[in-house]
Order: C-alpha cells, then structure tokens, then sequence
C-alpha cells in the first residue's frame, strides 16, 4: 500500500517500485501530465477494499459503493438533493434556508433550556455546546430530507409552555410591542437576568405552516429516539475508528462478523442508527429528496434484496410501501453526513471565535452591519443572498475548515499506475511509481497546515482570504487540489452546496445573537494558540471533550 503525503513527495512512499518513467520535463518542479477520463466513461475513484469497514454502517450507499453502481446512486442522490437548490428563487433553495433558520432558532431555544435545567441564568457557567449543535442540526436535515415536520422531542413544546408559564418567555404582547432586534432574540443572559426569553417562533411557524401545538401527541417521535440515536453515531465513530485499527481490519468480513465481540457492540449501536433512518424513509413526504429517491431505479424497493413492508408501529406511522435496504443504507448516509459535519464545523467555528474574541467582534459587527443595510431587523430570517453579501463570514468560515477539516484524510484506490516527481530532487531523475490498485491516503488535515503552501499554517486569520496582500502569501490559494474541506474529483462530499449555505447561515444567526467566551482566556498572558483544543478520534472529528462556553446574549442591558 502506496501513502502519498500532504505535500506530495515521493520520499514519503515506501515499498513501491521505481519503473524508470522519465520526467515529461527538465524541471522538477514542472507537474506531469494528468491523465483524464470523460465524466460520462467514468465510475468514480474506487474506494475499497479502504472503506469496507464503513459496510455495517452505511451499507452499499453512495458513500461506499463503487463502480457503476456508486455512479448511478451518486446520479440519483444529486438529483433529489440538490434539485431546485441552486436557483435562490426556487422552492427548494426558499426551503433550505428555511430549515437553516429553523435550525438556528433550535439552537437559541435550546441554550435557553440548558440554563434553565441548570437552575442558573448566570452568563459565567459554562455549558456544551456541542450537544446542542448536533441536535439542531439532526433535526435541520431530516426535516431537509423528509419534508417532516413533526416534532422529534415532545419535550420541547412542554419547554416553552413552561417557561412561558414562569415568565421566562416573552408574552405575546412582548413579542408584538419590544424592542428586540431579532425575532430570536435573548435579552438577558448576563449576570444581573433573571429571566431567559426564548427565541420567538411566529416568524418560523409562519414560513413552515406547521403548528406544533395541534399535532397530536401520537405523532410525535418516541422520546428517546432522538437522543438514542445521537449517543448511537457519536459512539459508532469509535468503533469503525477501532475497527480499522484492529486485525478484523485484514480479515475477511465474514471472520469479523463471526467471531468479533466488537461486531456484537457495532450491532446493538446500529439499533438507534437503523431505527431513526427507517422513520426517516417512512415519513418522508411527496416531494422530498428521501421520497424521490425512493422511486428512483437505484434505489426502488421492487429491484432491491432485502426489502421489507413497512407496518403500523407504536408512534403512529401508517405505510403500505416498502423500505429497501438500499434506501435505508442511503437514508443513514444522508442523516449522518448532514448533521455530524455540520454540526462538527459549527463547533470547531465557535470554539476558535472563542479563543480570538477581536475575530469574534468583528464578525458580529459585519453581520449587524449587512442586516441593517439589507433592512433586516426584525423578525429575522436569513437568505443566502444575505449571507453573500458577507465577506468575513465567509472567511471565517473557511479558515476553520482549513485548520480543522471534519475528515481529516481521505483513502482512494488508484485506478492506473500514479508517476510522482520528487521536487526536491534537482537532477533528471524517473519517476517514482505508485502502481495501479495501490491505496492513496491524502492527509487533508497535514494539506491545509503544509508551510509551503500557506502563511503561518497553524495561526487562525481569516484574513487570508479576503485581504490581497495575505492571499498572496498562501500558494495553496491558487493551486488546485490544496484547500479540499469537502475532499475533491468525483467522490467528493455530494451535499457540499447545501453545507456552504446552512453553516453561513446558521452561523449569523447565533453570532448575531451570542457572544461566546472561553473562560480559560481570563488568565493573563494566554496564548490562544495554546487554548486550542485536541482533536477526538474518530473517522470524523469533534474537539476532545466538547466545547464548553460561557454564553452572553449581546443585546442585554
């Protein structure tokens, strides 16, 4: 096996033959040249036997599978999921930036919630914000994916009755005569509050046409489904990170599901997993990407082994259809994608905010600024028209995704034999060879730190991309293939035009509405470099131990 380096130099590759290909020209420095395939000839760069430990988890979706059958599933998942999205007038784009928005207010609701199951209202104690995040956005892309807006937490219309009840949220009369500038507005989370409003919702509920209060209580998602599930995909991370790590990796699957006690562990985890995507699939309603995708032949359940006919169950779900497994498989792929990465950026994003609070600062100003200027200010609701409009923002946003891509590498086989040039090398020398059907690791996470391409490589300044000056600095600006958050060529991440717009815009909105601090940042002398936190261990990457906040409503008197 072949591992290329985050700088591409042949002095990383071990055990592979020189072939005495000579360089294609008299400067080391001077690329070969690339070979290229017709998109439409195409099946895509294959990704196992590198993947397969993935097989448990997202089964032959177009995540893992390869050849023609990755083409024609990847075919189908673009065009359910990104249909209508790239025109901003559409209803699909129109829908998007409604779910972000709605994912936005669930995060503001939820902080509300926190500080109150911590009988404190004190902006000193800090909390996780991690959980928070990854619950706003589940609910962001299932709603996305299903069109499904029936609540996944009974819990949290019993929160705002009760809250209201005790005066903690603002009256109706408040809502129509305050002063707030935002229609999530928090006016008190500073020390001298003694009250959290919630964030308000006649804006949301108008834009979704859905009452939660009317929906009967059958309809509602079983109550631990949720949180079940979220525990179950933070833990399956570990055990596919194990099991590739482990000698079940080498081993025929049979062996591993045979005789591994950590196959057992993977399957009661999968439980959550398997049970809230076949919710997903059930309840997808006419007209969203999951029901679409349903009748498309690469996933249709007439043609798929493994189909089962969906029957009533305890939580009121009623179908005479079927589930294939091969819309499950994708099912689970979408829901996890959707909210692990995003959920993962947003976190990174608002703990480096945290620790730079002159970034922060500034960040918030642009947002108040564009706001205002785009008449804004009330009921606020965010389009990516909005969000273009916010340069920083955008810098910020990825200059995060630089210094912590959320998959730090990528494993692909190749498809033909791979001459690579040392560039250290000054002389006429051939062509180290990484030969066909070799395993290639791109180390993104090394890529985007690599001091030949970029400018301090490990200092957090969005700068870089917006000033002309900085941009100069970072060869990898200018040079394809060497800032890849969404990875690159043709297994690239399918929903990254979706994720370019739900993290801009879910990130005004609590940035416009939050100040966030690292309590740590009051000791003097800090660097903020050395605040940094680890990296946890995972095929995808969350900071080590959460992110834990102090949280302050910038509207408070």
């Amino acid at each position: 096996r072949a591992i290329l380096s985050s700088t591409g130099k042949s002095s990383n590759i071990h055990n592979v033959t020189q072939r005495g290909q000579s360089s294609s020209s008299s400067s080391p420095h001077k690329r070969l040249p690339r070979r290229s395939t017709k998109i439409s000839e195409s099946s895509g760069a294959s990704k196992a036997p590198a993947y397969n430990h993935f097989k448990n988890f997202s089964g032959d979706g177009v995540f893992t599978a390869d050849g023609h059958e990755w083409k024609e599933k990847r075919a189908s998942v673009i065009h359910c999921l990104l249909k209508g999205c790239t025109n901003p007038n559409s209803p699909g784009a129109q829908r998007l930036e409604r779910e972000a928005n709605f994912a936005a207010d669930s995060f503001l609701t939820n902080i509300a919630h926190e500080y109150k199951n911590k009988n404190t209202l004190a902006a000193t104690t800090p909390i996780n914000i991690v959980p928070i995040l990854q619950q706003a956005t589940i609910g962001l892309i299932y709603r996305f994916i299903t069109h499904d807006h029936v609540p996944l937490q009974p819990e949290r219309q019993r929160l705002i009755s009760s809250m209201k009840h005790n005066n903690i949220c603002e009256s109706e009369d408040e809502r129509s005569t305050g002063s707030s500038s935002s229609s999530t507005s928090v006016s008190s989370l500073d020390d001298d509050s003694n009250h959290v409003p919630l964030p308000k919702r006649k804006e949301m509920d108008k834009k979704s046409n859905t009452s939660h209060a009317s929906i009967p209580k059958e309809h509602f998602a079983p109550p631990n489904l949720l949180r079940s599930y979220l525990q179950s995909v933070t833990h399956i991370r570990m055990i596919i990170l194990a099991q590739s790590r482990s000698i079940w990796f080498l081993l025929p699957r049979w062996v591993y599901r045979t005789f591994s006690s950590m196959y057992q562990e993977e399957e009661r985890t999968m439980g959550p997993i398997r049970d809230f995507a076949e919710r997903a699939c059930v309840r997808a309603q006419p007209g969203s990407p999951l029901h679409m995708l349903r009748e498309r032949p690469s996933h249709a359940t007439s043609s798929t082994k493994g189909s089962a006919p969906i029957k009533k169950n305890g939580d009121g779900i009623h179908s005479d259809g079927v589930v294939s497994k091969a819309l499950l498989d994708e099912a689970i792929t979408l829901l996890f994608a959707g909210q692990d990465t995003s959920a993962a950026t947003l976190s990174w994003t608002l703990h480096l905010l945290s620790i730079y609070p002159a970034v922060q600062t500034r960040l918030a100003e642009e947002v108040a600024s564009v706001l205002e200027h785009e008449d804004v200010t009330t009921d606020i609701f965010i389009t990516k028209k909005v969000v273009s409009k916010m340069t920083f923002l955008d810098a910020v946003v990825k200059e995060a995704m630089r210094l912590y891509p959320v998959a730090p590498f990528v494993v692909r086989k190749l498809a033909y034999d791979l001459p690579v040039v040392d560039e250290d090398c000054h002389e006429k020398t051939s062509a180290t060879v990484l030969p066909e059907g070799a395993l290639a690791c791109v180390w993104i996470y090394g890529l985007h730190r690599n001091k030949e391409l970029w400018d301090r490589p490990n200092d957090f300044v969005p700068d870089r991309w917006i000033d002309p000056d900085l941009s100069k600095r970072d060869a990898g600006q200018n040079m394809n293939g060497a800032y890849i958050p969404f990875a690159a060529g043709p297994r690239n991440c399918v929903g990254q035009p979706l994720a370019q717009v739900i993290l801009r815009i879910v990130l005004a909105r609590i940035i416009h509405q939050y100040r966030f601090t690292d309590q740590r940042l009051d000791k003097d002398g800090q660097n903020p470099n050395n605040l940094r936190k680890d990296m946890q261990a995972g095929f995808t990457v969350l900071p080590s131990g959460g992110v834990r906040l102090r949280v302050k409503s910038r509207y408070s008197k």
